[in-house]
């Protein structure tokens, strides 16, 4: 179970990222609030620079040949597509946090637009990354 490339590639990133409602709460220092689980952005920049770092993996591959392989292309098409949708999703997630993060007489909606909207969209990026665009 442990060596299925599948539970690797999806389930270090969550953990570590997870781990980051921990660390807000930790360097807050008081005791937990329902903002150290909204992770929308976090988890939207890690699949963002997930891909910008997947770039230069991939100009490596291309070394220094003349001419670049057809797969070689479509990854690099692939890759700059998924960053422009990540971005435009990263300003759409950054701007319902603002929109979300403050109002607190509506916890209800509050939780599903940044518990379970703006975390599924970060979530979903990381994993289409890991999964599609990068590949297991």
């Amino acid at each position: 179970m442990l060596t299925n490339p599948y539970i690797i590639a999806l389930g270090i990133p969550l953990i570590l990222l997870a781990s980051g409602a921990v660390a807000k709460k930790l360097v807050r220092g008081s005791e937990w609030e329902r903002f150290d689980f909204f992770l929308g952005v976090e988890f939207t920049l890690a699949a963002m620079s997930s891909a910008l770092i997947y770039v230069f993996d991939l100009v490596k591959v291309g070394g220094n040949s003349q001419t670049i392989p057809q797969p070689l292309m479509e990854k690099f098409a692939a890759t700059s597509v998924f960053i422009a949708l990540t971005f435009f999703l990263l300003l759409w997630v950054l701007s319902t946090h603002q929109d979300w993060q403050k109002k607190n007489h509506n916890p209800k909606k509050q939780i599903i637009w940044l518990g379970f909207v703006s975390n599924g969209i970060g979530a979903g990026l990381l994993a289409t990354f890991i999964l599609i665009v990068k590949g297991v």
